[in-house]
C-alpha cells in the first residue's frame, strides 16, 4: 500500500487530520507493506506511526482573564461621552432657535452636524455659528439662559 494511504488511515483511525501524522523514517518498508486497516492499527501501537501533538494555545487559556472584572485602569466610557456632549450641544441649539438667535430653517443642518461629532464642545459650536454669520458675533453665551426654558413661561 502506498504511504500516502497509510497515512490517511492513520490519520482516520487516530481521529487527526493527516498533516498531523508522524511515519518514522526507519519503518517505511514496514508501512509500505501494510496491507488492510488492522495492519495500520499494529504500527499505530509498535510506535512507528503516531501522531503530532495540538499547535497553539487551548481555548481555556484563551478565554481567562477577559471579564470586566480583571482589567485595570481607569474605566472610560466613550458612549457615555459622547452622549453627554451631544445632549448638551443639542440643548443649546434648541435655546438658540426658541430665543431666535438662530434661524429655525438652520436647526436641522446644524442638529445633523452635532450629529455627526462636528464639535468638540458647546464653544466649538458657537464658534462655527459665529464664522458662519449665523448668530451675532458678540453673542456671549453666558448671557443666555441655559435651562431650556422660554422667556415666555
Amino acid at each position: 500500500m502506498a504511504v500516502g494511504t497509510v497515512r490517511r488511515l492513520a490519520a482516520e483511525i487516530l481521529g487527526v487530520g493527516e498533516s498531523r501524522v508522524v511515519i518514522k523514517p526507519e519503518g517505511l518498508s514496514e508501512v509500505a507493506g501494510a496491507m488492510t486497516r488492522e495492519d495500520v492499527r499494529q504500527l499505530i501501537e509498535k510506535g512507528l506511526i503516531s501522531k503530532k501533538p495540538k499547535k497553539g494555545r487551548r481555548k481555556k487559556e484563551r478565554k481567562k482573564k477577559r471579564g470586566p472584572g480583571s482589567k485595570k485602569g481607569k474605566r472610560f466610557d466613550e458612549k457615555e461621552e459622547w452622549m453627554k456632549k451631544v445632549r448638551s450641544q443639542r440643548k443649546l441649539l434648541r435655546i438658540l432657535v426658541e430665543k431666535n438667535i438662530l434661524a429655525k430653517e438652520k436647526k436641522r443642518e446644524i442638529y445633523l452636524k452635532i450629529k455627526s461629532g462636528m464639535f468638540r464642545s458647546k464653544r466649538a459650536l458657537i464658534q462655527y455659528l459665529k464664522d458662519n454669520e449665523l448668530i451675532a458675533q458678540d453673542f456671549d453665551l453666558e448671557k443666555v439662559r441655559m435651562d431650556g426654558k422660554s422667556e415666555r413661561s
